[in-house]
């Protein structure tokens, strides 16, 4: 955005400082150009007055003037007759051609006191022409005087050269005021895009910018504002599930010792079965919500997770999980053996494997593989857990981590829809990322990246 109002600020500037500088170059030389044509030809004037003085019959005297006017002033002069003879001249005319043409419209009695714009690479040499009148209005003879034009020439370049100096002058100003104003606009922009960008990875309260325009000012007030109130209906949100979760494990452990009283008395009693298995289920769900509201509380500012670091291995892992009876279903392998340095804590790693492994006897088939990888790369400890069931199908796989949802074939399986979310909400409180890809041939590939680095 910067870029693109320099390049606005500096096009409009350097477009209005071009219009500006050039008429002003044109008149600084149209300016120049009619004082060398007054004064030259003021001197041709001379020059003719001398001439229809001494006429024809005095040649010599109209010579000796025309030798001292040019010591003086170093220019040429060539004075012709009615027939185009010459009675006079000095110096060298540099193009007798156009000369000549000159002249004889100086004989017809049309003066040529015209000279081209003077410009810093025109010629040195212009030549001017009048006709010579002696007694009448018909000329009889004409006069050429070739202008040294050097002088003006240099005084255009001179004046040139200061004009296009001040306009580089103002356009460093110009530079230097563009960048100062972009920086006075977008800085508060800045500071708004980076705590944006900030609080969409976690949570937290936008601050209010005091600089930049008013038009920002009130802008970063409002977003302010807005963030706030967005995080205080967070907290009601978290502290409301937690708050639900608790008062609702006492009367299900209630509920509980009612049930398992009503199985003593009568075990085959299939409505209290059925009663019994709601509840398993009822209380599975509030333990998945208090732990997300735990999880997601210790990501909030008010509570931010410590995070640690300690070593483990993918071996490690998988010989934890093989010693719980409720994963004895499942073969559980380790496809790396490295050790690694994982940027969390050691329960919350702990937590993530046991979920995924858990999913893989929930939804891997009945006799489940989960493979266990764990290493590091580019800065990073990757866990990755495969199994070797159905998996899912492409269009579902945006949708694991989903609160509650599940997938069409494992609506009749046991499961609250929360363990991925529980995974997520871990991760998300570790800085980390979670990828759920299908496997090849078949199977689900799930990969958590976490701070980490390898351990020697």
């Amino acid at each position: 955005m910067k870029a693109r109002m320099l390049i606005g600020l500096l096009l409009l500037g350097g477009v209005s400082l071009v219009a500006v500088l050039v008429p002003l170059l044109g008149a600084l030389a149209s300016a120049r150009t009619q004082a060398l044509v007054l004064q030259r030809g003021a001197a041709l004037d001379e020059i003719v007055a001398v001439a229809t003085t001494a006429g024809d019959g005095d040649p010599v005297t109209l010579q000796r003037y025309l030798d001292r006017f040019f010591e003086v002033h170093g220019e040429s002069v060539l004075v012709v007759d009615g027939e185009g003879g010459p009675v006079a001249a000095v110096g060298e005319v540099p193009d007798p051609e156009r000369a000549d043409r000159m002249l004889l419209s100086a004989q017809r009695n049309l003066p040529q006191y015209d000279l081209p714009v003077v410009l810093p690479w025109s010629p040195s040499a212009q030549p001017i022409a009048a006709p010579v009148r002696r007694g009448s209005e018909v000329a009889q003879g004409g006069a050429l005087l070739v202008v040294d034009a050097a002088d003006a020439r240099a005084d255009v370049t001179r004046s040139w050269s200061i004009a296009v100096g001040a306009a580089l002058v103002l356009l460093g100003a110009l530079v230097v005021f563009s960048l100062r104003f972009a920086d006075w606009v977008l800085r508060p922009v800045r500071i708004l895009d980076t705590a944006a960008a900030e609080g969409a990875e976690g949570t937290g309260v936008l601050p209010a910018v005091p600089l930049g325009p008013p038009e920002i000012q009130r802008l970063s007030r409002s977003v302010a504002r807005m963030t706030q109130a967005r995080e205080e209906a967070l907290q009601r949100q978290r502290g409301l599930v937690a708050d639900v979760s608790h008062q609702l494990r006492n009367p299900l452990t209630a509920m509980r010792y009612r049930v398992d009283d009503l199985l003593a008395d009568d075990p085959g009693s299939e409505a209290v079965t059925a009663l019994d298995g709601d509840l398993e289920r009822l209380s599975a769900t509030l333990d998945r919500l208090l732990a997300i509201a735990e999880v997601e509380q210790r990501a909030s500012p008010e509570g931010v997770a410590v995070v640690g670091e300690h070593v483990t291995s993918a071996p490690a892992l998988a010989a934890l999980f093989r010693q719980r009876r409720d994963l004895d279903r499942i073969r559980i392998l380790a496809a790396t053996r490295g050790e690694v340095v994982v940027g969390c804590r050691r329960s919350d790693l702990e937590d993530i494997a046991f979920i995924l492994v858990e999913n893989v006897g929930k939804y891997g088939g009945p006799s489940p593989t989960a493979t266990i990888a764990l290493w590091a790369e580019d800065g990073r400890a990757l866990l990755r857990v495969a199994d070797d069931g159905p998996g899912l199908p492409d269009e579902d796989l945006g949708r694991v981590g989903t609160r509650f949802w599940r997938a069409e074939p494992h609506r009749s399986l046991p499961g609250t829809g929360l363990g991925h979310a529980v995974l997520g909400a871990i991760v998300h409180a570790n800085g980390g990322t979670v990828t759920v890809s299908s496997g090849r041939p078949s199977g689900l590939v799930v990969t958590v990246a976490l701070a980490g680095s390898s351990w020697s």
